[in-house]
C-alpha cells in the first residue's frame, strides 16, 4: 500500500494585453490540470489535462505504479491535516478595454517626457489561479488567487541607444496597476533611458578609481538588491544547501521569506503540500534557516515552502527580501562618498558549486563626492556568500519586484543597501 497520496486540481485563467509601437495584442486562455502524487518507495507523479473520472483514475493508477519504481525510500515530515478555503479578493476587475486605455495614457506620458524617438512596450497580465488539494492524511484545502502585473520596456535612440524596463505587480486586480506611484516610476524610467544613451563602458571605473583594484563600495537600489536577496536564498534551499558556505559567518542584515505579505505576488495561505504558510527568517545574526518541503524537513526543519504540481515538491521562495533597517537613502549615499551606484536589473545568477553570485544592473553610476556622476553600462557585480557579510547599510523601506521561479509566482525585494567591497567588472 502507498504511504501517502494526494490529488491536486489547478485551474488557470489568463488575460494579457500588450501595447507595442506597431501592434496591440489581446490573449485569453484557460486550462485545467489534475495531478496525482503517490509515495510508496519514492514519489510517483502523474498529471493530465483531462478532468473526466476515467482520466483522473488512470493518472492515480500511473502515479502508484511510478512510485514503486524508485530506489531511494521517501519519508515525509508528519504534519497536521489542514481544512479550509481562502479566496483572495480583487477590488477592480481586469477589463481589457479599460487596461488598454490606461496603457495608452502611460505610453503618451512616456513619449512626452522622453522627447526622442523610442520603442515602448507595455504588457499587462491578469491570472486567476484556483487550486484544490486533497490528501490521504485528511487535508482538504482550496485557494483562489488573482495576480496582476505590468512590464514596461523602453528602447530609445539618439546618438546612441538607451534602454530601461520595470515590472510591477501583486495579488489583486487592476487596482494593483492603477495604484502604483507612477509619477516617480516614470521619472526614474525616463532618466535611466536618457542616461543609458550616454553611458560609458564599465572600464571607466578603473580609470576613475585605479587604486581600488576591482573592489568598490557598491550601493544597490531595491531592484538590484532584491535580485541579490533572491540569489542568496537559492543557497538556502534545503535540497542544495551546503553548510560550508555559511559556517562561521555572521550577517548584519536579515533575509526573510514571507508568504503572508498582504497583496504580494508570491503570497499563499498553503504551500503545494497543503502546509500552512509561515514567515521564515533565513539569515540573521543568530544563524541560518532553510527553505523546506516535507521531504527535506524530515530530519530537522520547518516545511512550508513546497512548490510543485507535476513533479516532486521542491523548496522555493515565496516573497524573499532583505529586512529594512534605519538608514535613509540620502544617508547611505552621503556616507558612501565614493564608489558605485547600481539600479535596475538585466540578469542575476548564482553558482551553487562555489557560492558565487553575479548581478548585472540595467545601469550604474560612478559615485564621486557623494554624487552619482558618470553613467556606466554593462557592469557586472560579483560577490560570494562570504562577501555579503560586507552589507553594512540598509534603508528604511523596501519594494518588491514580481517574477516567476520555475513557473511559480514569487517576488524579491530589498531597501537600498550598501556592500562595502564588491568586485565590479
Amino acid at each position: 500500500p502507498a504511504k501517502y497520496a494526494d490529488l491536486r486540481i489547478v485551474r488557470h485563467k489568463l488575460v494579457q494585453v500588450a501595447l507595442r509601437t506597431d501592434s496591440s495584442d489581446l490573449l485569453e486562455e484557460e486550462w485545467t490540470r489534475v495531478a496525482c502524487r503517490v509515495v510508496t518507495n519514492g514519489y510517483g507523479v502523474a498529471s493530465t489535462d483531462k478532468t473526466d473520472q476515467a482520466s483522473v483514475e488512470q493518472a492515480a493508477f500511473s502515479a502508484l505504479k511510478l512510485s514503486k519504481l524508485c530506489d531511494q525510500p521517501v519519508e515525509l515530515l508528519p504534519t497536521s491535516p489542514e481544512q479550509g478555503r481562502v479566496e483572495h479578493v480583487l477590488r477592480e476587475e481586469f477589463q481589457p478595454q479599460e487596461v488598454f486605455l490606461f496603457l495608452k495614457s502611460l505610453r503618451s506620458e512616456l513619449k512626452s517626457r522622453l522627447n526622442a524617438p523610442a520603442r515602448i512596450e507595455l504588457i499587462a497580465s491578469h491570472l486567476q489561479k484556483h487550486s484544490i488539494l486533497i490528501t490521504s492524511e485528511g487535508t482538504r484545502v482550496e485557494e483562489h488567487t488573482p495576480l496582476t502585473d505590468l512590464t514596461i520596456y523602453i528602447v530609445a535612440k539618439d546618438l546612441g541607444e538607451g534602454f530601461a524596463s520595470r515590472t510591477v505587480g501583486g495579488r489583486g486586480g487592476f487596482e494593483i496597476i492603477r495604484q502604483q506611484p507612477w509619477e516617480g516610476l516614470l521619472e526614474k524610467l525616463v532618466r535611466r533611458v536618457k542616461d543609458s544613451i550616454t553611458a560609458k563602458p564599465s572600464t571607466i571605473l578603473h580609470f576613475s578609481y585605479p587604486y581600488l583594484v576591482g573592489r568598490f563600495k557598491v550601493v544597490l537600489d531595491p531592484e538590484a538588491a532584491g535580485a541579490l536577496a533572491h540569489e542568496v536564498a537559492h543557497f538556502l534551499e534545503a535540497d542544495v544547501y551546503r553548510e560550508t558556505f555559511f559556517k562561521g559567518l555572521k550577517y548584519e542584515f536579515q533575509l526573510v521569506d514571507n508568504p503572508l505579505l498582504k497583496d504580494a505576488y508570491g503570497s499563499f495561505h498553503w504551500d503545494d503540500e497543503g502546509v500552512r504558510a509561515r514567515v521564515k527568517n533565513l539569515l540573521t545574526e543568530e544563524g541560518v534557516s532553510l527553505l523546506h518541503t516535507r521531504l527535506t524537513a524530515r530530519n530537522r526543519g520547518e516545511a512550508g515552502n513546497a512548490r510543485g504540481i507535476t513533479h516532486k515538491p521542491r523548496p522555493c521562495v515565496s516573497n524573499v527580501y532583505i529586512q529594512p533597517s534605519d538608514w535613509s537613502e540620502d544617508e547611505i549615499f552621503q556616507d558612501t562618498q565614493n564608489g558605485v551606484y547600481a539600479e535596475g536589473l538585466v540578469r542575476a545568477e548564482c553558482r551553487l558549486d562555489d557560492g558565487r553570485i553575479e548581478i548585472e544592473p540595467e545601469l550604474a553610476y560612478v559615485l564621486k563626492n557623494k554624487e552619482a556622476t558618470t553613467p556606466v553600462k554593462h557592469l557586472k557585480i560579483i560577490c560570494s556568500l562570504r562577501d555579503i557579510r560586507r552589507i553594512d547599510a540598509a534603508g528604511k523601506s523596501f519594494s518588491l519586484r514580481p517574477g516567476y521561479e520555475k513557473g511559480f509566482p514569487i517576488s524579491e525585494g530589498a531597501p537600498f543597501i550598501r556592500i562595502n567591497g564588491a568586485i565590479c567588472r
